[in-house]
């Protein structure tokens, strides 16, 4: 085997080294990552299963006709408003 051979041969071996190091410490960051938001991923599962029952929908249009037309439209649109920016933020937390 020639020197150059031998060199690049060493050089590989040596960046697969770093590479596998790379890899370690980025899964370790991502198993911090997924610990951290674990309980916030519970917790969504648990409120999404809850507001998606027949008995709180029906529950949530009563309180809204309790509260008169004009003022059940507005908490309606921030309800959207709020539904909406939640979808976001699971969204941009899917995506770490």
């Amino acid at each position: 085997m020639s020197d150059r051979a031998r060199e690049l041969a060493l050089r590989h071996e040596d960046l697969r080294l770093r590479c596998a190091l790379q890899r370690r410490a980025v899964g370790a960051e991502v198993q911090n990552v997924m610990t951290r938001f674990g309980a916030i991923d519970r917790l969504a599962i648990m409120a999404r299963g809850t507001l998606l029952q027949p008995r709180v929908i029906v529950a949530v249009i009563l309180a809204l006709l309790a509260f008169g037309r004009v003022r059940g439209l507005n908490t309606v649109g921030r309800l959207v408003l709020l539904m909406a920016a939640g979808r976001r933020l699971w969204n941009m937390a899917k995506l770490l």
